[in-house]
């Protein structure tokens, strides 16, 4: 039989999106790319060029490859309706909740992808998550049939705080898209190397700066994707250029020059960026408390640092020194593309979706 297929979450709009937006796009594409029958659902989000107060309740556009953007009504009347085999909560949304109330009337399976925990993402950000996040995260976990996490590391950190049973539990990385593994990078020896830093939750890059010891002496410069801030003390050595998020085609012009992408020990349950970084050989130099870890076989595809001062620096005074050859480290870094492309990615996400039936 041919299974009916809801994603629903936040498509977005635009071409620069964050994170988990971009997983609902690439996981939406695949399955029309291969004729399954899928359909995205999204909501009349505040801040939407079309929103509107009125749209928000009675709301119904179709949007570019067919996305749906329905209010709450027509929602209700759309799921009621075509009675769908799964609805995935492709990432987690407020006016989810009308529908995890609803679900008694409905046929389909419920299946919730997380990318953060709401409660450790309050203290990142100090913002004051409103009651109605978290309690669409309590729902999510009360009502949904199975789980999906994209680090062992964030499934973890779930468990910690909601007490999950293993057996509807599974990890999917986050997959890459083809464009990125195209426009390869072949590695090269410098006298300067360029690092990516990825400004997750606008936070760490002063930690990280004060983890380089001021006796280092090789100069490198660090390209900072994200809001500027203002930095405290650092090595003198280092040269930092704060850039904005870009589009795809701007971001694949950006890192063809790039030799090295940094995650500092912020949370980051699986930064999607270091992977599309590594897909085009640029190589990973992450903190061991990164979900990114996971996918990184230290010295051999990347590097993993401990979260202590001198480590970070005696790492980095190698890899300048020429201890490793970087031109491997890098092909092999390259290689996460056959594990991780959204081809791949998308056939586990069915294999779910057939399990819970």
């Amino acid at each position: 039989f041919k299974m009916k297929i809801a994603l629903i979450g936040r498509y977005g709009e635009g071409d620069i999106v964050p994170g988990p937006e971009r997983v609902a796009r690439e996981l939406y594409g695949q399955f029309k790319k291969n004729d399954f029958d899928v359909t995205f659902i999204e909501y009349f989000f505040t801040g939407y060029l079309d929103y509107s107060f009125f749209k928000k309740i009675f709301g119904k556009e179709k949007k570019e490859n067919d996305v749906l953007r329905l209010g709450v009504l027509p929602i209700i009347f759309r799921l009621l309706k075509e009675q769908y085999d799964v609805i995935h909560f492709i990432n987690t949304q407020r006016f989810q909740i009308i529908i995890f109330t609803i679900k008694q009337f409905l046929k389909a399976k419920f299946v919730s992808s997380f990318h953060g925990l709401f409660k450790n993402e309050t203290k990142l950000t100090n913002l004051k998550r409103s009651f109605l996040d978290l309690w669409i995260e309590k729902m999510a976990i009360s009502k949904s049939d199975f789980f999906i996490f994209p680090s062992k590391f964030l499934l973890d950190l779930f468990n910690k705080n909601y007490n999950l049973s293993k057996d509807k539990c599974i990890v999917i990385h986050n997959g890459v898209s083809e464009i990125f593994y195209n426009k390869r990078n072949h590695f090269e020896t410098k006298k300067i190397y360029n690092f990516v830093y990825y400004h997750s939750f606008g936070k760490g890059l002063n930690d990280f700066l004060s983890k380089i010891s001021p006796k280092f002496v090789s100069p490198f410069r660090i390209f900072v994707i994200g809001k500027e801030e203002k930095l405290g003390t650092f090595n003198k050595n280092i040269q930092i250029f704060f850039v904005p998020p870009m589009t795809r085609d701007l971001l694949l012009e950006f890192l063809s020059d790039k030799d090295f992408v940094i995650k500092s020990s912020v949370f980051d349950a699986f930064p999607t960026i270091a992977i599309e970084c590594m897909t085009m050989g640029i190589i990973p130099i992450v903190s061991e408390h990164s979900g990114i870890k996971e996918i990184i076989n230290n010295n051999i595809n990347g590097f993993i640092y401990k979260d202590d001062d001198e480590n970070l620096s005696s790492l980095l005074r190698e890899i300048f020194d020429g201890k490793f050859n970087l031109d491997v480290i890098s092909t092999n870094a390259s290689k996460i593309y056959k594990q991780l492309n959204w081809g791949k990615i998308s056939k586990q996400y069915l294999s779910i979706y057939k399990s819970v039936l």
